[in-house]
C-alpha cells in the first residue's frame, strides 16, 4: 500500500455484501430479457418471448430480495420509495425497478386473464425501461469516488449492456424452446463478443496504474477465469452453433462468466480504494495532462495551484 496518512485508504472501499454483484447481474439479464421479448413478439417467436417475459419477472422478483438483505436495517427499505431523487442513480434506480416490475407484473396478469392487447402492451411499457435497468447500476458506482469505477464511467454501462444481452441469450439457449432460440443464440454470441471487447478498451483506457486490480491479485485472477470462460463459450457457441448439446455448453460457460464479471469488478472496486495509489496516482495523471495543455505564458506558479484545485476539488 502507498504512504497516507496514518496508513489508512484515502478512499473508502465500499461496504456492499456479495448479493449486489450478484444483483447486478440479475438485474443485467432481467433488462435485456425485457427488450428480447417484444423482438421475439415481433419475429413471430411468442413461446420464445414467454420465456424472456419468465425472466425478466423472475430477476423482478429477486431483485428486491437481494437489495433487502443487504440493507443494515433491512425491514426499512420502503424508505427508498419517500422521495425521488433525481440526482441520485440510487433513488431513480429504485424508482425505476418498481416501475418496470409492475409493468411485467401487469403484463403476466393480463396474459393469465387472456387479454393479450393490454399483455402485449405492459410488455413494450417494460421493454422501454430495459435499457435503463441493464445499465443504471453500472451509473450507480461510476457515481461513487471509487477510483476504478469512477474512471471507467463512459465504458461500465456498455459493458453491462453487453454482458446483460449475452446473459439473456444465454439463459434462453439454455432453456428456452429449442425450435425458436436461433435469435438468443445470436445475442449470446454477440454479447460475448461485446463483453470481451468492451472489458479490453476499459482496461486501455485506464491506462497501466488504474487496470493493475483486473491484472493482478485476486480480482486479476477472477478477470482471467471470466475472460476465459467467455473465450471458450464464444468458440463453443460458434463452431458447435448446430448442435443443441454443445449450444447448452456455450450458454452455462457465458452464464457463469457474467455472474463471475461483476464479481470482478465489486472486487476491483475495493482493491482501488484500499490502496491510495490508484486515487493519488490517477490524480496527479489528470493534473499532469491538465499542465499540459495549458498556453505556456499560463504556466506560472499560480496556475499551477489553480490547476490542483480544480483537480482536488473534481472540476477539472
Amino acid at each position: 500500500m502507498s504512504d497516507s496518512y496514518y496508513g489508512r485508504p484515502i478512499v473508502k472501499p465500499h461496504q456492499w455484501a456479495p448479493e449486489i454483484p450478484a444483483y447486478f447481474w440479475i438485474g443485467g439479464a432481467a433488462g435485456a430479457a425485457s427488450v428480447a421479448c417484444v423482438l421475439a413478439r415481433i419475429r413471430g417467436a411468442h413461446d420464445l418471448a414467454r420465456f424472456h417475459k419468465r425472466v425478466a419477472m423472475a430477476g423482478v422478483l429477486a431483485a428486491p430480495i437481494l437489495l433487502t438483505l443487504d440493507l443494515g436495517v433491512r425491514h426499512r427499505f420502503y424508505k427508498m420509495f419517500r422521495v425521488f431523487k433525481p440526482t441520485s442513480p440510487m433513488s431513480v434506480g429504485s424508482w425505476l425497478l418498481a416501475a418496470f416490475g409492475g409493468s411485467l407484473t401487469l403484463s403476466t396478469l393480463a396474459e393469465l386473464l387472456g387479454w393479450d392487447v393490454p399483455a402485449v402492451g405492459a410488455e413494450c411499457i417494460a421493454a422501454l425501461m430495459g435499457p435503463a435497468v441493464t445499465t443504471y447500476t453500472a451509473v450507480l458506482i461510476s457515481n461513487t469516488a471509487t477510483p476504478i469505477w469512477h474512471e471507467a464511467c463512459g465504458d461500465l454501462p456498455f459493458l453491462f449492456v453487453a454482458s446483460g444481452i449475452a446473459s439473456s441469450g444465454a439463459l434462453a439457449v439454455l432453456l428456452g424452446p429449442a425450435d425458436q432460440i436461433g435469435s438468443a443464440r445470436r445475442s449470446m454470441l454477440l454479447g460475448g463478443l461485446g463483453v470481451v471487447g468492451t472489458m479490453k478498451a476499459m482496461e486501455a483506457k485506464l491506462g497501466d496504474l488504474l487496470a493493475e486490480p483486473y491484472k493482478k491479485g485476486k480480482s486479476g485472477a477472477m478477470q482471467r477465469a471470466a475472460t476465459g470462460l467467455q473465450l471458450g463459450a464464444l468458440a463453443i457457441g460458434f463452431f458447435g452453433r448446430k448442435n443443441r448439446f454443445l449450444g447448452r455448453v456455450a450458454a452455462a460457460l457465458t452464464i457463469a462468466s457474467g455472474v463471475l464479471e461483476r464479481f470482478t469488478i465489486f472486487e476491483a472496486g475495493k482493491e482501488s480504494a484500499r490502496d491510495p495509489k490508484y486515487v493519488v496516482g490517477s490524480q496527479r495523471a489528470k493534473l499532469g495532462t491538465l499542465a499540459n495543455e495549458l498556453p505556456q505564458d499560463h504556466k506560472e506558479p499560480q496556475h499551477r495551484e489553480q490547476a490542483e484545485h480544480r483537480v482536488e476539488y473534481g472540476t477539472y
